[in-house]
């Protein structure tokens, strides 16, 4: 009897490049259309409200679909190179042995209290995504997987405790500049005003991403063959799981060295501006000093910085790919069309429901704009419009747009953050997304709740 074959996962490029072919029999579909667009006084380009027509269709062939991928990669050029040297930088500090010793030391003493571990580092991050874009902390998966390692778990966890922790203080819009601040400009509203609901919008999130994590990890420390991984090579460098280390008086000035880092790119996206620039800067001179002080020979620095932009130069290409879908979309010209149709629908919604409708509605628009600052600059001169016409305040369509373009990003194969993550801990899309959907389903619930609470209380 002949064998079966075993199915085989499709590794993340295929499932981009379907999500491409996707894209562009879409712009069959999808009837075209266009909104006149300004450049207001903030020198940003928005949408005229009322000013959508119908335009021929552009369709994009099948065929052509790779010729949008340069342009990605162009698009994305600032991330990638960011990427890049933030790897590089951090391949200096890991073959320091500083992140490895100091997770598995934390780790041993946290023994039978791993969800406080789990617990701690998730609230950190979402503390941190507050002002920084989670796409920065994108480098730090590898550590997230050696803490999640050391402590029994598997590299889905690794990357769930920076990635999920990131996404929630990213996506409630605290103090973001790019997106809440794009949205609340076009809204007319003072930049982070009603900072105080968006902050505590945060615990619910956190809460139930906490659980929902530390659950998953006790069922596949139980049992290994639980996890949605199982039998999936995790590349660890030199870190090898099955003789941990420890941290020693060497990897004092390391730690020093990287603590020092952080804290400067905090400062900068608080008080100046923390572009993909100044962050990859930033990784550079602390891998270079980082290797002073670890006393690392030159040519060793040489080659450690070379190996870890080597373990990014994957991640970045899929970023890219993944850009190429919104090319794509926007040369079809339908992203208007699903604006425009989306934003006549809302007048019927009974007033409580409105906001939870205008969440989803930015998920859907998010499938095509997967850009915080880009969609804004579409969606909210016209969502904010007709929020005035059905009486939601300004603020909470901000809200609908942040729990919209913030959450959904993490079960799209084409956002950056993702795709960042998922490349960089080798984990296929199919599996990522099988784990992460019933978390998305719970926080969509949690929105549409928060949403109506701030209805109610006229946020």
């Amino acid at each position: 009897m002949k064998e079966k074959k075993k199915f085989q996962v499709p590794h993340s490029m295929a499932i981009i490049v379907a999500a491409m072919v996707l894209a562009s029999l879409l712009t069959y579909l999808i009837p075209g259309g266009n909104f006149e667009r300004v450049v207001n006084d903030a020198g940003k380009t928005v949408v005229v409200p009322g000013s959508f027509n119908y335009v021929e269709q552009t369709p994009v062939n099948p065929l052509t679909i790779l010729d949008y991928v340069f342009p990605g990669l162009q698009s994305a050029g600032s991330i990638i190179y960011a990427l890049l040297c933030a790897g590089g930088g951090l391949g200096i500090v890991l073959a320091t042995g500083m992140f490895q010793g100091a997770a598995c030391t934390f780790s041993k003493k946290a023994k039978g209290k791993e969800w406080v571990v789990v617990a701690i580092l998730m609230t950190l991050f979402a503390l941190l995504c507050i002002p920084i874009n989670l796409n920065y902390f994108i480098p730090f998966a590898p550590l997230g997987i050696i803490v999640a390692t050391a402590m029994g778990y598997d590299a889905m966890v690794g990357i769930s405790i920076i990635m999920l922790g990131g996404a929630v203080g990213f996506s409630c819009g605290a103090m973001n500049l790019s997106n809440t601040g794009t949205a609340q400009a076009i809204a007319e509203l003072p930049v982070f005003s009603g900072m105080g609901y968006r902050l505590f919008c945060m615990i619910p999130f956190l809460i139930v991403s906490i659980i929902y994590i530390v659950v998953y990890g006790n069922k596949v420390k139980a049992d290994p063959k639980k996890s949605y991984i199982y039998g999936n090579k995790v590349d660890f460098g030199d870190f090898d799981p099955d003789n941990l280390p420890a941290f020693e008086k060497r990897h004092i000035p390391v730690a020093i060295v990287v603590v020092i880092a952080l804290l400067y790119m905090i400062y900068v996206a608080i008080f100046s501006d923390l572009s993909f620039h100044s962050s990859a800067t930033i990784f550079l001179y602390m891998g270079l000093l980082a290797g002073i002080a670890y006393r690392m020979p030159v040519n060793e620095m040489c080659k450690q910085f070379c190996n870890g932009v080597k373990g990014m130069a994957p991640t970045g290409i899929l970023i890219g790919f993944a850009y190429a879908i919104s090319g794509i979309l926007s040369a079809g010209n339908v992203m208007d069309t699903v604006v425009n149709t989306m934003a006549n629908g809302l007048a019927y919604v009974p007033s409580i429901f409105q906001a939870p409708v205008m969440f989803l509605m930015h998920i859907v628009v998010n499938l095509f704009v997967t850009s915080g600052s880009g969609q804004a600059a579409v969606t909210m001169p016209i969502f904010i419009p007709v929020a005035d016409l059905v009486g939601m305040s300004r603020q909470t369509a901000v809200l609908a747009f942040n729990f919209g373009d913030g959450f959904c990003n993490f079960i799209l194969p084409h956002a950056a953050a993702t795709m960042g993550f998922v490349g960089c801990a080798n984990i296929p899309f199919t599996k990522w997304f099988s784990f992460i959907i019933k978390l998305f389903a719970m926080w969509v619930l949690i929105g549409i709740v928060l949403l109506m609470a701030a209805t109610m209380i006229h946020y």
